[in-house]
């Protein structure tokens, strides 16, 4: 999007830290959906050109509208693919999944994430890593923003390729 402004303002690289555990409700969901693993793919920021970004916030759109949030049964942190319902990380596992199988989006340049909301609630996103920075789709929002205009506290993401499946610990530094 070089000279471009492009549907989506520009964005910045989030810092990552160390590996860490990954989420327990995420290997439930790789050994039901073995082609949402990370691990055969390698960490690439994608080529966000204008039609990528459009395909990006035509996808966060429909897929809010198709889905109706539901939390999960209390006690229990099940990640599933949203289909007509579902929590926050069900939105992110389908805009993934139909990302990469219905559009080619690089799964190396995706990643699901966790975070907290401002009032210290969990939460789950799907990251996209590009050139331009990373970018978040999000149930709360149909807009693709970019990460550090959300009031998030960034706390993991998928580390595509890591060694044992291991999640990649976030922060956002000081502004």
């Amino acid at each position: 999007m070089t000279g471009l402004q492009g549907p989506l303002p520009r964005s910045t690289e989030m810092s990552a830290g160390p590996l860490i555990p990954a989420p327990s409700a995420w290997f439930a969901l790789l050994q039901k959906h073995p082609e949402l693993d990370p691990a055969p793919s390698r960490f690439e920021p994608l080529q966000l050109s204008v039609g990528r970004a459009t395909q990006l916030i035509r996808v966060n759109k429909e897929i809010n509208g198709r889905i109706k949030f539901r939390n999960d049964v209390e006690g229990a942190d099940l990640w599933e693919i949203g289909d007509r319902e579902g929590d926050c990380e069900d939105y992110a596992i389908r805009k993934l999944q139909t990302l990469v199988e219905d559009h080619g989006f690089p799964r190396g340049a995706l990643t699901l994430a966790a975070c907290r909301l401002d009032y210290g609630r969990g939460h789950a996103v799907l990251l996209v890593h590009s050139d331009r920075g990373v970018y978040v789709l999000d149930n709360l929002t149909n807009r693709v923003m970019p990460w550090r205009q959300l009031p998030y506290r960034w706390v993991a993401r998928e580390e595509p390729g890591a060694p044992f499946r291991l999640w990649r610990a976030l922060f956002k530094p000081a502004a």
